[in-house]
C-alpha cells in the first residue's frame, strides 16, 4: 500500500496569521509588544511550548519551569478556542489530497500542532475524512524532529515503520530532520516556513506547485519498488 504523510502548518495550510493572533493575545495579556508575521513565522515548527518560549525570550522574558508551563497552558487554551477557518490552504492542496485519496493512496498527518486546534482546523476545512491517521503534538511524549511521531503515524497507516512505500511531505528544517531520522524519503514544499535554502535541506524532491506532487510521488514509489 502506498502512503503519504504530511506536515500541516506551512505545508498544507498557511497558519501564520492565525497563530500570530493567538500569540499576540498572550503577549498582550502580559503587557508585551506584539509579534509581527515574520517573527511568528520564525517561531513555528517545534510545538506550542517552543513558540511561547521563543516569543517571550525575544521580549526579554525567560520563564522556566512552572512559570513557563502557565504561559504555555494559556496559549494552548487560546489555541484550542480559535476558529479553524482562520487558516488558509496553500493553492492546489485540497484538489491534490482528494486526487491522491481517490487513487487509493493512504494519507496521514504528522504535526507538532496540539490536538484540539488540529481537529478544529480539519473540521473547518472539511478535511477530517481525508486522513486515515492523524498524529499531533500531544499524541506522544516526543515531538518532531524525533522520529517517533512519524513512525507512529506510519504504523497507524499499516506500515511497520516510516520507510518502504511511504513518503513524508513537509516544508521546514524540522520536517527534513524528522524524515532523515525516521528513514523516510522526504519531499520538500518550498513555499512554507523554512529558514535555510532549499539545497541545505536533505530531500528526494522539492516542489512549489501542488499540481506536481502526484507525479513526484509516482516516480518516488517506482524508485522505492525497484530498490526493494
Amino acid at each position: 500500500m502506498r502512503a503519504v504523510v504530511f506536515d500541516l502548518d506551512g505545508t498544507l495550510v498557511d497558519s501564520v496569521a492565525a497563530i500570530a493572533d493567538i500569540g499576540n493575545t498572550l503577549v498582550g495579556e502580559l503587557g508585551l509588544a506584539p509579534l509581527c508575521l515574520d517573527e511568528a513565522r520564525g517561531y513555528i515548527g517545534n510545538g506550542a511550548a517552543k513558540f511561547v518560549e521563543r516569543a517571550l525570550a525575544a521580549r526579554g522574558r525567560t520563564p522556566t519551569g512552572a512559570d513557563l508551563h502557565i504561559h504555555v497552558e494559556r496559549f494552548e487554551t487560546l489555541y484550542a478556542a480559535a476558529p479553524g477557518d482562520a487558516n488558509r490552504p496553500f493553492p492546489g492542496v485540497e484538489a491534490t489530497l482528494r486526487l491522491l485519496k481517490a487513487r487509493g493512496v493512504a494519507l496521514g498527518l504528522c504535526t507538532n500542532k496540539p490536538g484540539a486546534p488540529t481537529t478544529n482546523l480539519l473540521a473547518a476545512l472539511g478535511w477530517s475524512e481525508l486522513f486515515a491517521a492523524v498524529v499531533t503534538g500531544d499524541t506522544l511524549a516526543q515531538k518532531k524532529p524525533d522520529p517517533a511521531p512519524l513512525h507512529h503515524c506510519a504504523r497507524l497507516l499499516g506500515h511497520a515503520a516510516a520507510g518502504g512505500h511511504i513518503a513524508y511531505v513537509g516544508d521546514s528544517e524540522v520536517d527534513a530532520a524528522t524524515a532523515e531520522a525516521a528513514g523516510a524519503p522526504f519531499l520538500l514544499y518550498t513555499e512554507g516556513y523554512r529558514k535555510a535554502p532549499v539545497e541545505a535541506l536533505p530531500h528526494r524532491a522539492a516542489f512549489s506547485d501542488y499540481g506536481r506532487l502526484p507525479e513526484l510521488l509516482d516516480a518516488l514509489f517506482v524508485d522505492l519498488a525497484e530498490t526493494r
